[in-house]
C-alpha cells in the first residue's frame, strides 16, 4: 500500500479560521469481540472522527468475557445472562467500562441532552478501500462527502462511525491503522488525533483502587504469556492447535505457516521468559526490578478440546486421551518456574480480580514483554500516562537486544552500577 504524508496540511487551518463553525458530534459502533480488539477499533474510529474535527460522544462497550469454565459455572452464567437480559442489565460491560474510566467521559450518549438527537450510521469499512484511498486527505474527504450526502434537515445529529467484520478481510484494518499513523497531529495543529484515556483511567482508580505487587522504587516489568485461546499441545507425536474454539491438527511444528508460528503459544514461551529474566537479573541486578508474569492459563484450552471431542469434531486414541488427562492435571504448573525469584509475582487464571489487576499492572509497567496478540500492547499504549516513557518488547526475538533496551530504560530512571 502506498501511504503518502498528509498532503496540504495547511488546508486544515481552515478549522481555525471559522471559529463559529457548528459543533458536529460522532460516536462509534464496534464489532463485538475481545476487549482489547474493541479498544483498538475504538482508537481507529476515534482518530477518523477527530481527523474531521468532530466532537466525540462515548457509547458503552458491549463486551463480555466468560470466567467460569466448569459446568456449574456455565449454568450459573447462563442463568445470570438470562436474568440480565430480562432486566436489561449488562453487568460486566458496566464493570469494565467503569473500571477503565469510561463513565468519567464528559460527553456520553446516555446524557439527557442527546435524547432527541438522530443517530446516523457511517460505514467506515465500506468507505475505506485500500485501492481507492492512499492518504489521509482522501480518507477525510471520502468520509465528509458521505456525511454530506446522508445529512438530514434536522440539526440534531450524531454520526455513528461503524465497523463490520468485513474490515478484517485482507488485513484492511491494519492498513487503515498504518494510514492513520501517517497523520501528524502537531503539524495539523488540531487536538491530538490519538485516543487519550489515561486521565479518566486514573480518576477511576480513585474510586476503584487496585493493589498490585509492584515496587515503585524499581523498574516495573510485565510479562504477558498468552495461552488458553491460542495454544499448541504436543500429544503422542501429534500437535493439537487450539485457536479460540477452533481445533486443528499438525503432524509437526514444520506444518505451521508463518502466521501460525507467530500467533500460537506453547510452554516454550514460559521457559523463554524465565531465561530472559535470568540474563536480565545477572546483568543488572535482581533488586532493581519488580516483575509480574500474567497469563489466562491453559484451562480454556482443555475445555475447548473436550468440547470438540464431545461434539465429535475430533477423535483421540486411548493413549492420546491418557496423555491429555496427564497434561490437564499439571495445569499451569509451568508457572512455578518463577517461584524461585522473590521479586517475581505470578497472576494466572481467568477471574474478574485477575483481569482488573492485570489491566492495572499493564498500565503501570515501565516494560511490557509480550507474546502473541495485542492485549498488553493495546492496553498499555491507550491507558498509560502520556508523560512517562516505556518500552514494549516481543518475547523471543532477540534476548541481547531486549536486555539492552531494558538497560536504557533502567539508566533513564535510576542510576545503578552494572554487574560485570
Amino acid at each position: 500500500m502506498n501511504i503518502k504524508p498528509y498532503d496540504n496540511i495547511l488546508q486544515t487551518n481552515d478549522n481555525f479560521n471559522n471559529q463559529n463553525k457548528k459543533e458536529i458530534f460522532f460516536t462509534v459502533k464496534l464489532v463485538t469481540s475481545g476487549l482489547t480488539d474493541m479498544l483498538w477499533q475504538l482508537s481507529l474510529l476515534y482518530r477518523i472522527g477527530k481527523l474531521c474535527d468532530y466532537t466525540y460522544i462515548h457509547t458503552s462497550l458491549a463486551y463480555e468475557k466468560r470466567y467460569e469454565l466448569n459446568f456449574p459455572g456455565k449454568i450459573l452464567k447462563k442463568i445470570e445472562t438470562t436474568v440480565n437480559k430480562l432486566l436489561k442489565i449488562d453487568r460486566y460491560s458496566d464493570k469494565i467500562s467503569n473500571f477503565l474510566g469510561f463513565d468519567k467521559w464528559e460527553q456520553n450518549i446516555s446524557n439527557k441532552k442527546f435524547i432527541n438527537f438522530k443517530i446516523i450510521e457511517i460505514p467506515i469499512d465500506e468507505i475505506y478501500y485500500e485501492d481507492k484511498i492512499s492518504n489521509i486527505k482522501q480518507l477525510k474527504e471520502s468520509v465528509e462527502k458521505f456525511i454530506t450526502e446522508v445529512t438530514p434537515s434536522s440539526k440534531k445529529v450524531i454520526y455513528c462511525l461503524r465497523f463490520r467484520p468485513q474490515l478484517y478481510e485482507d488485513r484492511r484494518a491494519f492498513s487503515l491503522d498504518e494510514l492513520l499513523n501517517s497523520a501528524d497531529p502537531e503539524g495539523i495543529m488540531l487536538q491530538p488525533l490519538k485516543l487519550q484515556l489515561s486521565e479518566n483511567y486514573y480518576k477511576a482508580r480513585q474510586n476503584i483502587p487496585v493493589h498490585i505487587p509492584f515496587n515503585s522504587q524499581t523498574i516495573k516489568i510485565v510479562i504477558h504469556l498468552r495461552k488458553g485461546d491460542r495454544m499448541l499441545i504436543n500429544l503422542n507425536k501429534k500437535i493439537i492447535g487450539v485457536f479460540s474454539t477452533k481445533i486443528k491438527f499438525f503432524k509437526s511444528i514444520n506444518d505451521l505457516d508463518e502466521w501460525e508460528m507467530e500467533n500460537y503459544s506453547n510452554s516454550n514461551n514460559t521457559n523463554k521468559a524465565e531465561t530472559l529474566l535470568q540474563k536480565l537479573f545477572s546483568r543488572y541486578g535482581e533488586e532493581n526490578f519488580s516483575v509480574i508474569v500474567m497469563s489466562d492459563g491453559d484451562e480454556r484450552t482443555f475445555q475447548n478440546i473436550r468440547h470438540a471431542m464431545f461434539k465429535g469434531e475430533i477423535k483421540l486414541s486411548k493413549e492420546e486421551n491418557r496423555q491429555l488427562n496427564n497434561l490437564e492435571r499439571t495445569l499451569n504448573k509451568e508457572f512455578e518456574i518463577f517461584s524461585k525469584y522473590s521479586n517475581v509475582y505470578t497472576l494466572v487464571g481467568e477471574s474478574e480480580k485477575n483481569t482488573f489487576e492485570s489491566i492495572h499492572a499493564i498500565v503501570c509497567a515501565d516494560i511490557i514483554i509480550k507474546t502473541s496478540g495485542n492485549f498488553a500492547w493495546v492496553l498499555h499504549s491507550l491507558f498509560k500516562r502520556q508523560d512517562r516513557s516505556s518500552t514494549v518488547i516481543q518475547l523471543g526475538q532477540d534476548d541481547d537486544l531486549a536486555i539492552e533496551k531494558i538497560g536504557l530504560c533502567l539508566t533513564n530512571n535510576i542510576s545503578i552500577p552494572k554487574n560485570s
